[in-house]
């Protein structure tokens, strides 16, 4: 129970999450001096060495310090056991603890955006806003910014096996594309990153911590917000829990959520906006009823094959004095697995003919792993000695939907079924096809170990089987706050809340529809977007 109510500080504007989308606000919206910002964090700092080395990503996931483990429904369309769903817990949010994938989604993405009804988002857009945050790292380039603060390079040191996936890619038709994040994606591609010099930047490194020192930007962490505060229909401010103590703070002008995917809907639904009868049921007064909030998850559903090799792969080389090598090179030259994203090389690809667009994003893994673990012990990965690679298909367009509930006792839940559109299965089916064709390419069948894979399906019954014993969603959620033009729409196209005067909200969850890719960067763009809007 809290011991006292502490009386409000007040500022221009409140935000709500430190995360990806939350500290670019924050160092965007402080640079008026004139602008007092205080940005709340539930989670603490960032500035750990597991955050700022690559690899360390592996020893935060799953962890209640540093991960929220948003509890997951179980999922009767596919085979996982997965009890909780990861979105970070500290300052820079998912661009802490993410596989630090820098990847923007193709012109369609957007353009698809504006067709279902988010005017102004449409590619040529938010272009410009994807520019204003890079400082890339290579040679001058018309797809990239300069003068941004975030560092953005191509992956710095390749496996070798990449260039068998390369290979395999062209085999099937595929072109190989030296630079991909400029629209057009359709092709096979080494990963940029938020890197620089093999260090992680997330937005907290970026874009937070050197203006840490503004005078009127203040930062709280270890403070979860459990509700907004209204008067007359207008957001003021908000409550947060640190400690034992219940502290309040004003808002003169806005109260920004940025929260994220899960956090969002749950904040909204917590101060009485959202379907009012599950807000009655948990016993919260309802101030606004919008049927929409929560609802419209999506996430990128996948699956994979892994097969044995006969060379060394990341996975059979993980003895004491691996580890010793892999961290005597990263610090030499800050290169090697302790500097490299677990996804090094990626494709965009059609898996029939006669589509307008690539429907699967693939990834290719130089190494095996598998996952376990509860929400009381936290995620535990384990590493097979055996050398072997795996690729991975994501659905680029899922079909299935789900939700985020408050429950009759107020917990939070994530409620999808990733396979309950029979779309979304019958394009795994199809990539699943695809990648057993890639391991039939003549670069793959030189150190595929066919003797020792596990015999494929014959049937298309056999695949969907497959298919669904082995998916997994990849902690891509979008779509709870979704924003548009129709009276439906959580949000409009300024991010405001519909109906509510200061309030909006500025993360994954305002995107109506999912990106092809990985939503980082995505997310981060919508910060910059949404600060000019909040200026304006």
């Amino acid at each position: 129970m809290p011991s006292e109510v502490v009386p409000c500080e007040v500022a221009d504007f409140i935000i709500v999450g430190g995360g990806s989308a939350g500290a670019i606000l924050a160092n965007r919206l402080s640079e008026d001096p004139a602008v007092r910002v205080i940005l709340v964090e539930a989670g603490g700092e960032a500035k750990s060495l597991l955050v700022q080395l690559p690899v360390g990503f592996t020893k935060l996931i799953g962890k209640p310090d540093s991960d929220w483990m948003y509890p997951l429904e179980p999922d009767a369309s596919i085979g996982s056991g997965a009890s909780f769903w990861t979105a970070g817990k500290m300052l820079g949010g998912g661009s802490s603890i993410n596989g630090q994938v820098y990847i923007r989604g193709t012109r369609q993405d957007y353009d698809r955006w504006e067709e279902a009804g988010a005017t102004g988002w449409g590619f040529r857009d938010v272009w410009p806003y994807f520019l204003r945050s890079e400082n890339w790292q290579g040679a001058p380039s018309q797809a990239h910014g300069r003068l941004g603060p975030l560092p953005i390079a191509t992956i710095r040191d390749v496996h070798p096996l990449c260039a068998t996936f390369v290979a395999g890619c062209e085999a099937l038709g595929l072109p190989f594309l030296p630079e991909h994040n400029g629209g057009e994606m359709e092709g096979v591609f080494f990963t940029q990153t938020n890197q620089r010099n093999g260090w992680r930047y997330s937005t907290e490194r970026a874009f937070l911590r050197p203006v840490r020192g503004r005078p009127n930007l203040d930062v709280i962490t270890h403070a979860e917000v459990e509700t907004i505060l209204f008067e007359n229909g207008r957001a003021i401010g908000v409550s947060y829990r640190r400690g034992d103590a219940l502290q309040t703070l004003g808002a003169r002008r806005e109260v920004i959520v940025s929260a994220g995917a899960v956090g969002s809907p749950a904040l909204l639904m917590r101060s009485g906006i959202g379907p009012g009868e599950m807000l009655r049921q948990a016993g919260i007064p309802v101030f606004r009823d919008r049927a929409q909030v929560g609802r419209n998850l999506q996430e990128h559903c996948s699956t994979s094959q892994t097969r044995p090799v006969n060379r060394p792969t990341l996975n059979s080389q993980t003895g004491p004095l691996d580890m010793v090598r892999y961290l005597a090179k990263f610090l030499w030259n800050r290169s090697g697995p302790f500097g490299s994203p677990a996804v090094q090389t990626m494709a965009l690809a059609r898996t029939q003919t006669g589509l307008s667009e690539p429907d699967v994003q693939l990834h290719f893994f130089p190494l095996a792993f598998e996952t376990g673990g509860s929400v009381e012990k936290g995620t535990e990965v384990s590493m097979s000695r055996d050398p072997a690679v795996t690729i991975g298909a994501s659905v680029a367009h899922p079909a299935s939907r789900g939700q985020v509930v408050l429950r009759s006792d107020r917990r939070l839940g994530v409620e999808h079924q990733l396979m309950s559109d029979p779309r979304d299965v019958a394009t795994l089916v199809s990539a699943m096809k695809m990648i057993a064709r890639l391991y039939a390419t003549p670069a793959f069948s030189q150190i595929v170990r066919h003797d020792l894979a596990p015999p494929l399906p014959d049937t298309d019954a056999g695949w969907e089987e497959l298919v669904r014993s082995r998916g997994a969603g990849v902690y891509h959620p979008v779509g709870t706050c979704r924003m548009g033009s129709q009276e439906d729409a959580v949000v409009d196209t300024a991010l405001r809340v519909r109906g509510i005067d200061g309030l909006r909200v500025v993360d994954a969850s305002v995107m109506p529809l999912l990106p092809s890719t990985n939503t980082n960067a995505p997310t981060m763009m919508i910060a910059e977007k949404a600060a000019d809007l909040i200026l304006a």
